[in-house]
């Protein structure tokens, strides 16, 4: 494991790093900037919403395919391999593009497919590879840095990729996503991956060191070998930490019930109420914002109950539907956007620094992929769920009994052990800090 120099605290003063968050800097820009030139591409040709759902449903249908078999990729093999792979495979699927965006619009869904396979492979080996060369001193520094990056991307993307694509055309903007892309692999193919921890052991090697650490009895016939045994292994690890599962089942929940509900009536609350689109667009900009100052927020502070602060932030999502509700006036609704994009990043931080330091090196891209495969397979269903909730209830019904939801499902959580640390409490003070963090 890399040491940081005396007196320092953040994350960037570790080569290693440095080198992973420009991968993912890039990386974030790339999955950023292509699906607008796509998108605009097949509308400037006259495929209208027809072409454009199945072309963008297939990014969401790629990543939820690759997520699993990227995490155990990852922990049985290699995390750069695995990175690179999928950067790699991402530059030849907008190499393709580049044929494709004028030709049928299967053809393009394809591609984008093997963008967001690319994307799920990537994101739970980046998250899984922080825990392998950051210290536990600076990951909380590691992953607040990497979702400031992430949410910037999110923010000024559209507006490039727009810009670009009427200035030089949508081939312009694939061709830069790729040059990302390989920008991307060749970063992180200079990070050297830890001899100590998951990448580069036997993978049945790796199997008894997670076995070990968690103080869980050793046998050959745990060590699996085929594709379901290996994410079993992975699902039993999250079942080992309680504050996961009930942590996971909260953040699907909100997703799914909560986000769906804002997205799908902002934009018509913002028309029929307020009698404008601008309010629809402040309250994302002011979302975008709040998670940013929440991610600068997070690079220094460091809560004693991370997961107490976590799950209170998450708990400010419920401002959005409230707010949407029963205010007559546009700035609470925006202020609760601020506050619920803050939120959402005190939530995400203390998270991914829990799994880096609670779960073994040899299961933790298993189990982070786990997490990225629940919260996003499920939230597609509170989209299909919510103008069935306002048909049968009304608007303000739903609104507030979503609000209810996510307040009871925050709160709800704050009971099981370990929550309010974001801690295993079954190798809690007895297990050594070096096996409980570090392999």
């Amino acid at each position: 494991m890399t040491t940081l120099p005396a007196g320092r605290t953040s994350a960037v003063a570790l080569p290693a790093f440095r080198r992973l968050w420009l991968s993912n800097t890039a990386d974030a820009w790339a999955v950023s900037l292509l699906p607008i030139a796509v998108s605009l591409a097949l509308i400037h040709g006259g495929g209208g919403a027809a072409a454009l759902g199945p072309v963008l449903a297939a990014k969401t249908l790629g990543f939820i395919i690759a997520t699993v078999p990227g995490g155990m990729l990852a922990d049985r093999r290699s995390r750069r391999t695995t990175m690179v792979t999928a950067c790699l495979a991402r530059t030849g699927a907008a190499g393709a593009l580049l044929l494709t965006l004028d030709g049928p619009s299967w053809l393009a869904a394809g591609c984008v497919l093997l963008v967001g396979a690319g994307e799920g492979a990537y994101r739970p080996s980046y998250q899984a590879m922080i825990g392998d060369v950051v210290p536990e001193a600076a990951r909380q520094s590691a992953n607040a840095l990497s979702t400031i990056t992430f949410r910037l991307a999110l923010v000024l993307a559209p507006a490039a990729a727009t810009a670009g694509t009427l200035w030089a055309g949508p081939r312009a903007v694939v061709v830069l996503a790729a040059v990302l892309w390989c920008l991307a692999a060749l970063t992180v193919s200079r990070v050297p991956e830890n001899p100590a921890g998951s990448c580069g052991t036997p993978a049945p090697d790796r199997w008894r060191h997670a076995q070990k650490a968690s103080h869980a009895p050793i046998s050959d016939e745990r060590v699996s070998q085929s594709v379901l045994g290996q994410f079993a292994d992975g699902v039993r690890e999250a079942r080992r930490h309680p504050w996961f599962m009930a942590g996971l089942a909260m953040l699907t929940l909100v997703l799914s019930v909560g986000e769906a509900t804002q997205l799908v009536l902002l934009p018509v609350i913002s028309n029929d109420r307020f009698g404008t689109d601008a309010v629809y667009a402040a309250a994302l900009t002011g979302y975008a914002v709040g998670a940013l100052a929440g991610g600068v927020v997070m690079t220094r502070w460091r809560p004693r109950r991370q997961g107490l602060v976590a799950v209170l932030g998450l708990a400010l999502y419920a401002g959005i539907p409230f707010a949407l509700a029963f205010s007559a006036s546009a700035w609470p609704v925006v202020a609760a956007y601020v506050l619920a994009g803050a939120g959402m990043e005190l939530f995400n931080v203390p998270w991914f620094g829990a799994v880096q330091r609670e779960v073994p090196a040899g299961l933790r891209a298993r189990v982070s992929a786990l997490d990225f495969l629940v919260s996003y397979s499920l939230s597609p269903l509170g989209l299909a769920l919510v103008p069935i909730a306002v048909t049968a209830l009304g608007t303000q019904p739903t609104l507030t009994g979503t609000g209810v939801i996510v307040l009871l499902a925050c709160t709800g959580t704050l009971a099981v052990p370990g929550m309010t640390g974001f801690r295993t409490p079954a190798s809690g003070a007895d297990r050594p800090k070096s096996a409980a963090a570090e392999p």
